[in-house]
């Protein structure tokens, strides 16, 4: 696989790539249970479920048809589950089932207005290395 430059990555909602987007972050957790017994020093731990997680932000550009859909589902309060696919680089992607759980728009006097998203995974994130 190699070393892999952000400037390779994209994401995509369905089948609409997000443009505009200059970093994005997901976060994988691997739930765990004590089973610690009376006597032992030692805590005991055994797995359960998982999920992930993630965000994104770059420029907001309202004419980009996937941020667009982004931002008027949340300002219309209609959570949608979405399928989210992040490509890491040219041989790497994850892809899941996602909301869209929260969006901020940020502008200030001589820059430009950023948009940064939320999301929270929705059963497994898969991984497709390609050759």
């Amino acid at each position: 696989m190699g070393v892999m430059a952000g400037k390779d990555g994209e994401i995509k909602v369905g089948t609409n790539k997000i443009g505009y987007i200059d970093n994005f972050s997901i976060n994988v957790n691997l739930g765990s249970a004590e089973t610690s017994q009376i006597g032992k020093q030692w805590k005991e731990y055994i797995p359960t479920a998982s999920d992930w997680s993630g965000s994104a932000s770059g420029t907001l550009d309202y004419a980009d048809a996937a941020q667009k859909e982004i931002v008027d589902e949340l300002l219309n309060c209609t959570d949608q589950l979405f399928t989210g696919e992040f490509k890491v680089g040219p041989t790497l992607t994850l892809t899941g089932s996602m909301i869209i759980t929260s969006a901020s728009i940020t502008g200030s006097h001589g820059d430009k207005v950023a948009v940064s998203f939320n999301f929270q995974g929705s059963d497994a994130l898969s991984v497709k290395e390609a050759a």
